[in-house]
């Protein structure tokens, strides 16, 4: 054998001692190329969402990249613990706001009444709400026009969100409504001292979290 093909012997091992080595040390991610899979594994081990980026595939063909693959990872991971901080990794892209958005709906689930600004409606879900129900144009001018609570409660919540000097949510006895609107004057006053006056510790954490984010990356 010459020198030379000794040397390619060599380099030839080298090389494949350090791919087994690679695999070795992520072949639990390998297992688990399923960006859901390892976000439930890495909740379950304790383990915090910057493991997401150990995710590994071979990027070959018409299909997400691996990046793509931890993003939705991080993602994923957010929204089944609700913790908001885990979306900084993805900051500052879209997705990264998308995943907020994520948990805060997580977080409000309940809500009895939601308006959409594209249709002009407010709609009563069957589930939380005092009875479905659906009003085109509704009108948020005077509250207590309103015969049932829930939607007395729906309108002081919109007025806080959308009229520059409302406050009342003190109106609202609803804990998820009240809270929410409480959410919504922090995010308008763009002061994370309103956080303070949510009741539910972790939608007090979304507040100061989306308003450090808000701060940080807009």
């Amino acid at each position: 054998m010459t020198m030379l093909q000794s040397s390619k012997h060599i380099l030839g091992l080298i090389v494949i001692i350090g791919f087994l080595s690679y695999i070795g040390l992520h072949i639990f991610y390998y297992e688990h190329t399923s960006p859901t899979e390892l976000a439930t594994k890495l909740i379950e081990e304790d383990k915090d969402a910057n493991n997401c980026f150990l995710l590994r595939t071979f990027d070959i063909g018409p299909r997400p990249t691996t990046y793509e693959l931890q993003m939705r990872c991080v993602y994923k991971y957010a929204s089944l613990t609700k913790d908001p901080s885990a979306c900084e990794l993805l900051m500052p892209s879209d997705y990264g706001w998308s995943c907020l958005g994520a948990v805060e709906e997580k977080l409000f689930l309940g809500d009895p009444c939601y308006y959409s600004t594209v249709r002009n409606r407010v709609y009563c879900n069957r589930k939380y709400s005092e009875g479905e129900l659906t009003i085109e144009d509704p009108q948020m001018d005077n509250c207590s026009s309103y015969e049932r609570n829930d939607l007395r409660e729906w309108c002081h919540f919109e007025r806080t969100a959308r009229i520059a000097y409302a406050h009342e949510c003190d109106q609202i006895t609803h804990p998820v409504v009240y809270d929410n609107c409480e959410y919504n004057y922090a995010i308008k006053m763009k002061d994370i001292k309103y956080c303070d006056a949510i009741k539910d510790p972790e939608r007090i954490n979304m507040c100061k979290v989306y308003l450090e984010m808000v701060k940080k990356y807009k």
